[in-house]
């Protein structure tokens, strides 16, 4: 292959390069589809749990404040999140806050062998995001990602990754000082 060949496949691939990297950038920073941050008023939502009930996210905060965590099965950090968000749910006395988990693309067999496969009994209402339109909304990347939302439907708190169980007091607190 001659010189001037190399030359222009070489300039071809640097010009290929840029003109991708240029249309990602583009459209990650134009995109509409901004984190969702504290502040924002709340997406409603209804979703099924395993139990089979529907969660209505404004039905439940006319009453009290609303945790939600967003989860999946295969999540080393949500395995061992869970059972500390059950024993803060059940610390609480039910009237200023819920704890409600969102399961992002998995069925019901799936999180049942997950949460039998625990040490620890865990009593939270599992919320099942069959078709992701929840954890969309939410704009929701890392797993796991929780969010709180006091009685008027405003994001008070919001943290991606794992908590831990002082992060899980904070989460309560931020409810109990916005939400009155």
């Amino acid at each position: 292959m001659s010189r001037s060949v190399r030359n222009i496949i070489r300039i071809t691939i640097i010009i290929g390069i840029v003109v991708l990297t240029a249309v990602t950038l583009w459209f990650n920073f134009s995109s509409k589809n901004q984190s969702t941050k504290v502040g924002d008023t709340a997406v409603d939502f209804k979703l099924k749990t395993t139990e089979g009930e529907v969660i209505h996210l404004y039905e439940l905060t006319k009453e009290k404040g609303v945790i939600i965590n967003f989860w999946g099965t295969w999540c080393k950090p949500c395995r061992e999140e869970i059972p500390h968000l059950s024993e803060a749910n059940d610390l609480g006395d039910g009237s200023d806050y819920e704890i409600i988990t969102v399961n992002v693309s998995e069925n019901k067999q799936q999180i049942n062998q997950f949460l039998n496969s625990l040490e620890e009994e865990v009593n939270l209402r599992m919320a099942m995001d069959s078709d992701r339109s929840v954890t969309k909304a939410y704009n929701v990347g890392p797993l796991p990602t929780t969010i709180a939302v006091d009685k008027n439907n405003k994001i008070v708190k919001k943290q991606e990754y794992q908590l831990t169980q002082e992060d899980i007091q904070d989460f309560i607190k931020a409810l109990n000082d916005k939400g009155e």
